[in-house]
């Protein structure tokens, strides 16, 4: 998966947002507005994220030569539109809510520091924060907060701010809160902006209790409604062919003849699949099968010196679940793909047409990697081979 960020400015960093991208090996991009970086007009990635500034959604070009709004808000519809994951982080927040025709407002108090915020009912039945408790604390910097949509839902309030976090769609969140904040970010906006601490206020902590503040609970609950939203979002969307080969590529680390092989092997599985018209599950569970099965020969070649085919199934039925752990396939579809995986070089008792036509793939492969003979190919179609489009497949490519 792939994550972008829009920043603002030097200080205001992504903070526990980039730390979860990284930990889980998403691709990261940023868009650094301080450093003149133009926005894009549209981003390759499922979730963007939009940062928090000393800005404010009705600052010019005249006051901020790098903050353009018009161009954040565009993009921000867009990624709406287009149905990615949005988030908007304070003025992100802000923006997130006047792309979708909502002014923003004033907070009825100025908020900095570490506050008691609480999940409103509509919060508390939303289950991407189900972990989150009745109250949460929560980082906050701001004097304003976001507009509400007529669609919009308040999941999270606290006593200086109505508007903790707003829901304006499935996978569209506005943040006020800085639930990202790091004691490094913190540090850094004593530096920067530091200024906003002598005015003082009921909800206005002072540079040492910023400090003091841990912030690791409320980074862990961010860490949480994260994981919780891109696991819906992966079983809605679901994972492309094309994402899990990429995947099987790179673990592959450079093994031109696995990488070879598999290609073989889901190039033949594919064809028969469309041939004998599976429907478009089953033809999804081949593919990755296809893409998948050999994926315990490196471990074999390493654990038992070959690649001994029950060696393959039984190390590979294990491997391919960690595997496709992460790619928001459904339980039902990971463990199919399992069986498959680790039965691939079983030819008795095949149950499915998934099973059959990945046995006639990885045959009709490894037939023409290793120059089976006629006398070989014509057995294993005459004893193994079942569907029609496999049998003219081997005819074809052996020529018989």
């Amino acid at each position: 998966m792939r994550v972008h960020f829009i920043q603002q400015d030097s200080w205001v960093l992504p903070g526990e947002y980039l730390s979860w991208a990284e930990r889980h090996g998403y691709g990261v991009s940023i868009t650094k507005s301080w450093e003149y970086e133009p926005v894009p007009e549209r981003v390759d990635a499922e979730l963007l994220i939009v940062l928090g500034g000393g800005q404010c959604p009705a600052t010019t070009r005249e006051e901020c030569e790098y903050f353009d709004a018009e161009r954040e808000k565009a993009l921000i519809r867009r990624c709406v539109e287009e149905g990615k994951m949005v988030i908007g982080v304070c003025l992100g927040a802000q923006l997130l809510g006047e792309a979708l025709g909502a002014r923003y407002a004033h907070s009825p108090e100025r908020e900095i520091g570490a506050v008691e915020a609480r999940l409103t009912e509509a919060g508390k039945a939303d289950p991407f924060f189900a972990t989150f408790g009745d109250t949460f604390p929560a980082g906050e910097w701001h004097n304003d907060m976001p507009g509400l949509t007529e669609d919009s839902v308040i999941i999270a309030e606290s006593d200086g701010c109505p508007r903790q976090i707003v829901r304006y769609g499935r996978y569209v969140y506005g943040f006020q809160t800085h639930m990202e904040f790091t004691h490094g970010i913190v540090a850094a906006g004593i530096e920067n902006a530091g200024g906003c601490l002598s005015g003082r206020g009921r909800f206005v902590q002072t540079a040492e209790q910023l400090l003091e503040f841990d912030y690791a609970g409320m980074n862990a609950l961010l860490s949480d409604f994260l994981n919780a939203m891109v696991r819906e979002y992966r079983r809605e969307h679901g994972p492309t062919v094309a994402q899990v080969m990429e995947k099987m590529m790179a673990f592959s680390d450079g093994n031109i003849h696995d990488i070879d092989h598999l290609i073989r092997v889901w190039t033949y599985a594919k064809t028969i699949g469309e041939l004998e018209c599976l429907d478009r599950n089953a033809q999804f569970i081949l593919e990755v099968a296809a893409i998948t099965h050999d994926i315990a020969c490196p471990l074999c070649r390493e654990k038992y010196g070959n690649t001994n085919g029950k060696h393959q199934e039984r190390e590979g039925e294990i491997m391919v679940r960690d595997f496709l752990a992460d790619t928001g396939m459904s339980d039902e579809q990971i463990g199919r793909v399992a069986f498959l995986v680790g039965h691939h070089h079983t030819f008795s008792d095949i149950d499915g047409m998934d099973y059959q036509i990945l046995v006639e793939a990885d045959y009709i492969a490894n037939a023409t990697e290793n120059g089976y003979g006629h006398e070989n190919a014509q057995n294993f179609l005459r004893k193994i081979m079942k569907t029609e489009s496999g049998k003219r497949i081997l005819k074809a490519v052996f020529v018989f």
